[in-house]
């Protein structure tokens, strides 16, 4: 069976080079219609030449991503339709943190987050309509594991992932399937940070022919699904959880309760591998949790005396519950919030039970201004718990342009402000926590919440980056999915639901990973629900690895999907990019005249 595209329109973007340009070339060969979508027009006029010389169909769009109905509406002026997109344009702003502006910080969201919700959008409708569509999503092995002095691209690639996911989710029914790659290829972005030696085995033109096998009609299903490849590597990743720990849900529930457990929190040797929020029975492990005695406590117990801590979105739900916490067990609070009497209420609270507390009231986004009070009323700053969060729900193809601005500034940028404005001042007291709120979604994916899961991920990749950054400055990050009722998730959960599922059973885990008890613990993912708690961790599969002679076809990829999709006893659980690359350049050497790895 051979895969032709005749009949189709691919819209690429960033395809003036790099893999967009081997991306064209590509379904060109195959037949298909291509726009080249490139911000640079001569470079994206010389792909079509060349896709025309060879007897191809190409245009060219020279529109920014971010005008989506721009980049969508060439392809309907010359071929009619839209059948298949490629957000893969992208630029790097690399820089250490501490040194990264917000411009530098702002113009990757806008490029990779932006520019694939934009036009994703614009071609949404005309999947639906016609029942079909595909859409790749490229994002990078540093948004998946983190990576040094790249804080922004990070978080933007990771965003992409649970974006994917959540597309998966809305498209199913029209047969609109989302896919996500993490590609390793040569290109001028890879040449600013990869040595010569390794680009030559890095030909793009080993990516694109597993796009071809992924967007066919009769390829393969691995809507999403996240794949890492390069220099004939194809392997899948997945999620990983561990069974965790069960914590009774009384006065007992502290964050010496954790320390004393928190081994049992990132156990494996009972993990289970979830594709959606619906993977967990909750309410069976909040009754576990009932039913046990109560929580043994470590010695000495976990407290913050003469610790400051800032906690956003803190005059209700999650970050009240967290103050009162952090003032019992003797810090000073800073309780952030935009609304003045929430935040003057807990403050109120506090000192009521002869706790230390101080309102700062404002966007997250206005961190310098938040830190400013802590330093006028407590002189310092240990910790920053990131919390603030709203809700824009709504469907993919109601979803409006301001809907995701506003959700991505409020949690994405939001949480990049607080912890920016921390940073110095963890840096030269060489000591800080950092704790940033993800979600279920921002992991899995949910159906109607395309902009909060992209900016939930965003942060965990973010807090990744971070806890590489600091950590020879004594500063740990760490990020947290928890369930939990409050006034958010109030318009999505029944009743019963927030009663059972307490802010209070967040906290202690919360409070022992931003104690210094906790002395190593950082870069990783813990969710958090009623008394249970577990780490959610990357799973690499073996993978299959294809000759690195010469590149693999759609069909060889469709062959081998068993073993790219496979996860056995060879899988493992990179937690860097230079783990997640070691298959890949294995295979370097990988001539095709002995045996396949």
């Amino acid at each position: 069976m051979s895969l032709s595209f005749k009949g189709h329109t691919v819209v690429i973007t960033g395809a003036g080079g790099g893999l967009g340009k081997a991306h064209s070339l590509f379904f060109a060969s195959r037949g298909a219609n291509i726009v080249v979508n490139d911000f640079n027009g001569k470079a994206a006029q010389a792909v079509v030449d060349q896709i025309v010389a060879a007897g191809g169909k190409a245009v060219v769009n020279t529109s920014s991503v971010t005008d989506g109905a721009a980049v969508i509406k060439t392809a309907v002026d010359n071929f009619g339709t839209v059948t298949i997109l490629i957000n893969n344009a992208g630029i790097l702003r690399d820089k250490g943190f501490k040194n990264m502006s917000d411009k530098e910080w702002d113009q990757i969201i806008e490029v990779h987050l932006k520019g694939a919700f934009s036009c994703t959008k614009a071609a949404w409708p005309i999947f639906r309509k016609q029942k079909f569509g595909r859409v790749i999503n490229t994002a990078s092995a540093a948004g998946i594991y983190g990576n040094f002095g790249q804080a922004n691209y990070s978080a933007a690639k990771m965003g992409l992932i649970a974006f994917t996911k959540t597309l998966a989710t809305e498209g199913a029914k029209y047969n609109i399937k989302a896919t996500a790659i993490a590609p390793i290829a040569a290109s001028p972005m890879t040449e600013t940070v990869m040595p010569p030696e390794m680009l030559s085995k890095l030909g793009p033109e080993f990516v694109s022919p597993f796009l071809g096998a992924v967007c066919h009609p009769d390829g393969v299903d691995a809507s999403g699904r996240v794949f890492e490849l390069g220099a004939g590597y194809v392997g899948e990743i997945r999620w990983e959880r561990s069974a965790g720990a069960i914590f009774k849900t009384d006065s007992s529930f502290t964050p010496s309760a954790v320390k004393a457990k928190f081994s049992e929190i990132t156990d494996f040797t009972k993990a289970d591998y979830p594709r959606s929020m619906q993977d967990i029975d909750a309410m069976g492990k909040l009754e576990a949790a009932k039913k046990i005695a109560s929580n043994e406590q470590a010695s000495p117990e976990v407290r913050f005396d003469g610790q400051t801590v800032i906690i956003t979105g803190a005059g209700a739900g999650l970050g009240r519950i967290y103050a009162l916490m952090y003032a019992k067990l003797g810090a000073n609070v800073v309780v952030n919030d935009l609304n003045e009497k929430g935040a003057n209420s807990v403050v109120e609270e506090i000192t009521k039970a002869g706790g230390k507390a101080v309102a700062a009231i404002g966007s997250a986004e206005d961190a310098d201004a938040i830190v400013k009070v802590a330093l006028e009323k407590f002189g310092g700053v240990h910790i920053l718990v990131a919390n603030a969060g709203i809700l824009r729900d709504k469907s993919f193809t109601a979803m409006t342009e301001q809907e995701w601005d506003l959700v991505l500034a409020v949690h994405l940028r939001g949480t990049y402000k607080c912890a920016k404005a921390v940073w110095p001042i963890f840096q030269k007291q060489k000591y800080g926590r950092v704790l940033t709120t993800c979600s279920q979604v921002g992991i899995y994916g949910n159906f109607g919440q395309a902009n909060y899961s992209t900016a939930k991920a965003g942060i965990m990749a973010l807090t990744k980056t971070l806890s590489m950054e600091g950590r020879k400055y004594g500063i740990l990050a760490n990020v947290i999915a928890p369930s939990a009722g409050t006034a958010m998730t109030a318009t999505i959960w029944t009743q019963e639901m927030l009663d059972a599922f307490k802010p209070d059973f967040i906290a202690p885990v919360v409070g022992y990973l931003t104690s210094k008890d906790n002395e190593d613990v950082s870069g990783q993912l813990f969710e958090i629900s009623g008394g249970w708690a577990a780490e959610t961790r990357w799973q690499a599969a073996f993978g299959y690895g294809f000759p690195s002679t010469k590149p693999f076809t759609p069909e060889d990829v469709v062959a081998k999907w068993g073993e790219i999709t496979k996860f056995d006893e060879r899988a493992t659980n990179p937690t860097t990019t230079g783990e997640a690359i070691q298959r890949l350049v294995e295979n370097f050497d990988n001539t095709g005249t002995k045996a396949k790895l």
